[in-house]
């Protein structure tokens, strides 16, 4: 290799990888609702209904969301921060939000830092059918960690059913974190073996390394959508994101040359900007719910991600490589008189 063709294959990796840093940062942002199931280090559970009976109760993503369900013909109104009138599962099973309540604002936001301007714990209820039959599914600042430091706390959410007061009490647990190093060199040692292994064809190695994280990011992201609620709001836009992964991945293969490498870089910047948003699972006690324990998740997640880097570093390796001519065959020298 020339200098020239070293400095273009340098500069091309300086340019891939900006590409893929940008387009990561631009996706990876947190989403600014509270709902949106998240990796994070408290798991909250439910204790004890006072009384029992009619309703049952749960916690979805650690500490994410709570899940209320009532038993038909009965009326069931949960109460806000304030002691108002929040949410209502009627005795025909209709889910429905009060417009006034200052926890549909609050709860928003995980911070529960939104204005609430516009609402009135003396208003008069209006109900505004949502999603779900039989059922409730909200974010509820009671059953997560709001301040800087908290240990775990015992929580309390009060009901009215059929009239009479009702409690459901949990308990928040907050875990340490796991050692997110163990996880950052796993990702190093495979990227490193990978690059190492697939150097002497760079380019289809490239191809199926991004081809390996878009397919463990295409599955991550349907099976967070999955176990996303539908009252949550689920967001099918990581799921085309992964999807555009391995659309450029099975391009690069009927393609050679440049086209395969731009397909291949593509494949893993799309794969990037998914797996930049799970990254938190790698530094917390409760990942994003996916499958399985928390090792399958981080070990699925580490996968990809190697996957995806060492793709951009074969590709890089391979642009820098002079493109391959078919021999040709050279034909005898002419017998001479």
């Amino acid at each position: 290799m020339n200098d020239s063709r070293l400095v273009s294959g340098i500069r091309r990796c300086l340019l891939a990888m900006a590409g893929v840093l940008a387009f990561t940062l631009m996706l990876s942002a947190p989403p600014a609702a509270a709902s949106n199931l998240a990796a994070t280090n408290g798991q909250s559970s439910v204790g004890a209904i006072d009384p029992s009976g009619i309703i049952s109760a749960g916690v979805i993503g650690g500490d994410a969301a709570v899940r209320i369900t009532a038993e038909p013909g009965h009326d069931v109104v949960v109460l806000g921060y304030q002691g108002e009138p929040y949410l209502r599962i009627a005795a025909d099973g209709t889910a429905s939000v009060n417009a006034h309540s200052p926890a549909r604002v609050l709860n928003r936001t995980r911070n529960g830092d939104s204005a609430a301007n516009s609402t009135s714990i003396t208003a008069e209820p209006e109900w505004i059918t949502i999603a779900g039959t039989g059922e409730v599914i909200w974010h509820d600042h009671r059953v997560h960690s709001m301040a800087a430091v908290d240990d775990g706390h015992d929580w309390t959410i009060s009901l009215i059913v059929d009239g009479q007061p009702v409690e459901i009490r949990g308990v928040l647990e907050v875990s340490s974190p796991p050692p997110v190093l163990l996880w950052v060199l796993i990702i190093a040692l495979l990227s490193g073996a990978a690059i190492a292994i697939g150097r002497r064809n760079p380019s289809t190695a490239a191809l199926l390394c991004a081809a390996v994280a878009a397919g463990v990011s295409l599955l991550l992201a349907v099976l967070v959508t999955i176990a996303t609620p539908v009252q949550l709001g689920r967001d099918l836009f990581p799921v085309l994101l992964a999807l555009g992964a391995w659309v450029a991945c099975i391009g690069g293969a009927f393609l050679r040359g440049r086209s395969r490498i731009i397909l291949t870089i593509a494949s893993a910047a799309l794969s990037a900007g998914f797996l930049a948003t799970m990254l938190k699972n790698l530094s917390s006690a409760v990942p994003m719910p996916v499958f399985g324990p928390p090792v399958v998740n981080r070990v699925a997640l580490s996968i990809a991600v190697a996957s995806m880097l060492t793709s951009i570093v074969l590709a890089v390796i391979a642009s820098g490589r002079p493109p391959t001519e078919p021999t040709r065959r050279m034909s005898p020298d002419p017998i001479m008189p």
